[in-house]
C-alpha cells in the first residue's frame, strides 16, 4: 500500500458468476474486520455452496504493520487460487475484505496459466460490481492520565483526527483513542508532554 495513507474496503457483499470452458466460477467478496470474521464469511459460503469442486478464498484484514493476509486453494494446484486471488487484492489496495472464489468443475482442464487467470478474474469481476469505501490506518492509545490533564489530551487527539473510544473514571481517567497510523509518532509525543511524567501512554495496536 503506497505509503499506508490509505486502502479501500468494500461496503457490503457482491456476488459475481461467470464460465470459463465449461468451469462455472461464482466470486463472492464481502467486507470482514477481522480474521474471525473472514474465517466465519469462508465458512458460510462453504456451506452454502457444499457441492462445489471448490471452494478458495483470500483475505486481508488491515494495513501497515498490522496487516495479516491469507490465501488459501482449497486443493486446486498450489499457487493457482488463492494467491491470484490475494494479489488481485493487493493490487486494487484493498483490505478488511475476504473473497471466496467457487469453483464447479466443467469438464475440462484449465491449465495452471487458465486457472491462474480465472480465479484473479474472480476479485475483478467482484469488484466491479462492490462499492468500496476508503480507509485510513489507524492505531489505538491507552492513555492513563490525571484529571487535570483529561482536556488537554482531548483536544491533542481530537486535533490529529483521533476518535476517543472510550474513557474510564478512577484514581485517574484512562482514555482509549485511535489516531491515523501515519500520525502516531506525533500523537505519541505531544501526549507524553501533556503528561509530563503524570501518566503513562501505551500503544495497543
Amino acid at each position: 500500500m503506497p505509503g499506508d495513507q490509505f486502502y479501500y474496503s468494500i461496503k457490503e457483499p457482491v456476488r459475481a458468476r461467470f464460465t470459463v470452458s465449461g468451469s462455472r466460477f461464482i466470486a463472492t467478496l464481502a467486507p470482514a474486520a477481522s480474521v474471525e470474521e473472514a474465517l466465519d464469511f469462508v465458512d458460510t459460503i462453504k456451506a452454502e455452496f457444499h457441492d462445489a469442486t471448490h471452494n478458495t478464498y483470500a483475505y486481508r484484514i488491515g494495513a501497515g504493520s498490522s496487516l495479516q493476509e491469507r490465501a488459501h486453494d482449497n486443493r486446486e494446484p498450489a499457487g493457482t487460487a488463492g494467491q491470484p486471488m490475494l494479489q488481485a487484492l493487493q493490487g486494487a489496495n484493498i483490505s478488511d475484505a475476504v473473497v471466496v472464489g467457487t469453483r464447479y468443475f466443467g469438464g475440462v482442464k484449465l491449465g495452471l496459466g487458465g486457472l491462474t487467470r480465472a480465479y484473479r478474474n474472480c476479485v475483478r469481476e467482484s469488484l466491479a460490481l462492490a462499492t468500496l469505501v476508503e480507509r485510513v490506518p489507524r492505531v489505538r492509545f491507552r492513555i492513563d492520565a490525571a484529571y487535570a490533564a483529561l482536556g488537554a489530551v482531548t483536544r491533542h487527539i481530537e486535533s490529529l483526527s483521533g476518535e476517543i473510544i472510550s474513557v474510564e473514571y478512577g484514581e485517574s481517567v484512562v482514555v482509549t483513542a485511535s489516531l491515523p497510523e501515519r500520525l502516531a509518532e506525533e500523537a505519541s509525543g505531544g501526549l507524553e508532554e501533556l503528561l509530563r511524567g503524570h501518566g503513562s501512554l501505551q500503544r495497543l495496536d
